[in-house]
């Protein structure tokens, strides 16, 4: 018969072999799902195997030579708190059972040991563990939640940081983890996933999120303590690090940065085998100069063409090379007339040429990136589509390249922009290659159009082609905010900017900013800010 394997250990503490022996066969031991794992006859020997084999519940004797129980209870439970430990006295000994009930132990037995009392007993004693291990169990998960949860926060406060968005984290400058952020000078690096969709099937099983953790652990071993790493919201191919630089020790602390930052690719290469660049700006001062280098960092390493990967670019204070021009005018024109045209089969042709030409191989990725925004932008003035995210709008300078950088190749980007062409000669909405790009363009969409009645999730989920659960956890996921937070966020910007900058009434700034009902406009901005629109206002004067 296969023997069931117990939960919990239990040690056996009594000279005496008969009581002993007694207590082994007195019992069915796995019934309550214990099993004997130990045996000793005094309390030096007792206290060497507890400590080796750490038992839920021990049974010992008072009186034992060397050591008594006593003493041995007292040192266990310094080395295991959690351990039951059940005294068995005899009628003469009320003295030692009450040192033993002051000591803390779990209960005590009287011998002769009685069936039922022993029952008794273990039964309690298995409740009681059960009982401190889910208690266990549920600090742990209470603990884990707490650190996640704060973890969320601190990433959402650091990616606030690097886009300059200071204004919204005054409020909570108390906040411990802010007020660790107190370095006179910072310096920005952000590490590139250049092969991030063959990476994810090839070597981790299509599971993205423990590509990225994986990373997130090498990073953090590669670097100082000091240094903050964390993923960028809305860019599932970067990882940012952020290091606090002196002023009085500038120039040693950047150039122990930089080193590190080599020794992080160097691991990568070792560990992950993935391709990645990475891009360092310059140290700038205060939280404000957080942006200016990360703005740097994401500058210099897309300075890096297709081809490379393992390089680690400084930003560049003056041009070191001559800048590669993809878009020649004549090949405007052999492009506007085919689009003209509708000559489907002219533009991929056009489009396949350049993408697989010596220029574009030997251009940098933010000189491909300018030249799809410039493709993309002369493609929407010919074709323009009702309610274009970029319509009107110089493409290559105000759109924030998430979409381009979450290709892999320089082929996947011709590839997109045939289908990008082809989509506006039929009148079809605009291509999107994956999730995280669609959910970013929604994002734009909200950030220009916050205040029209439009913005809501039913007109969104017609517009984008998704459920309204499908925009609100793509939104979560991507940017650490929930998408009604954000909205009411860019409302409330808005509204304090007006309240400001002009003067006119609350009731029209509320209207403004797409709220018809006063009352509530007035709610939901002391909510936000502790004040009245016209408490604030007046403190601004």
């Amino acid at each position: 018969m296969k023997r069931v394997k117990a939960m919990y250990r239990v040690m056996l503490l009594e000279d005496e072999t008969i009581i002993r022996e007694g207590l082994k066969v007195s019992l069915n031991w796995e019934h309550y799902e214990l099993s004997i794992v130990a045996e000793a006859r005094d309390g030096v020997e007792g206290l060497e195997l507890a400590r080796e084999f750490r038992p839920h519940l021990i049974f010992s004797d008072i009186r034992m030579p060397g050591m008594d129980g006593l003493e041995f209870a007292h040192k266990v439970l310094q080395a295991l708190p959690d351990v039951k430990i059940i005294i068995i006295s005899g009628y003469k000994d009320y003295e030692y059972i009450r040192q033993s009930l002051q000591l803390g132990l779990f209960d005590y037995l009287l011998k002769p040991i009685d069936q039922e009392e022993l029952e008794r007993v273990v039964l309690k004693a298995v409740r009681q563990i059960r009982e401190d291990e889910a208690s266990k169990r549920q600090h742990i998960e209470t603990n884990t939640l707490i650190r996640e949860s704060r973890n969320v926060l601190h990433t959402a406060m650091l990616n606030r940081l690097t886009l300059g968005d200071v204004d919204p984290l005054q409020p909570a400058k108390k906040d411990p983890f802010l007020q660790s952020l107190n370095a006179e000078k910072y310096m920005c690096a952000v590490l590139r996933i250049e092969n991030l969709q063959e990476a994810v099937r090839v070597r981790f099983e299509g599971d993205e999120a423990a590509l990225l953790f994986s990373l997130v652990n090498i990073c953090e071993e590669s670097v100082s303590e000091d240094t903050f790493v964390f993923q960028q919201y809305g860019l599932n191919k970067q990882i940012t690090l952020l290091k606090g630089i002196e002023t009085s020790n500038e120039a040693k602390d950047a150039e122990r940065f930089v080193q590190s930052c080599r020794r992080l690719l160097a691991n990568i290469q070792k560990y992950s085998k993935i391709a990645a660049n990475i891009g360092v700006g310059q140290p700038h001062s205060g939280w404000k100069g957080i942006h200016s280098s990360f703005v740097e960092a994401c500058a210099a390493v897309e300075q890096t063409t297709f081809a490379e990967h393992g390089q680690l670019k400084l930003v560049e204070t003056k041009p070191v090379r001559k800048t590669t021009v993809l878009m020649t005018p004549e090949f405007e024109s052999l492009l506007q007339s085919a689009i003209e045209q509708k000559d489907e089969e002219k533009i991929k042709e056009l489009i396949t040429a350049l993408f697989h030409s010596t220029e574009a191989r030997n251009a940098t990725r933010k000189e491909v990136f300018d030249a799809i925004g410039k493709m993309a932008a002369f493609v929407n003035r010919i074709h323009p589509h009702e309610g274009d995210l970029y319509r009107g709008k110089d493409y290559s300078m105000n759109v924030e390249y998430a979409l381009f950088r979450s290709f892999d190749s320089i082929e996947e980007i011709g590839s997109w922009l045939y289908d990008y062409v082809a989509a506006r000669l039929s009148g079809g909405n605009p291509v999107y290659p994956n999730s995280h790009v669609l959910i970013r363009h929604l994002k734009q969409y909200v950030t220009d159009n916050f205040s029209s009645d439009e913005v809501s999730l039913t007109f969104l989920s017609d517009k984008f082609g998704m459920s309204i659960y499908q925009i609100c956890r793509l939104f979560k996921r991507e940017f650490g905010v929930n998408f009604h937070a954000y909205l009411t966020e860019l409302k409330m910007l808005r509204a304090k900017e007006y309240l400001r900058e002009t003067s006119m009434t609350v009731q029209d700034i509320a209207y403004l900013v797409g709220y018809k009902e006063l009352k509530y406009f007035f709610k939901v901005f002391k909510k936000q800010t502790g004040l009245t629109p016209s408490e604030f206002r007046n403190l601004q004067s």
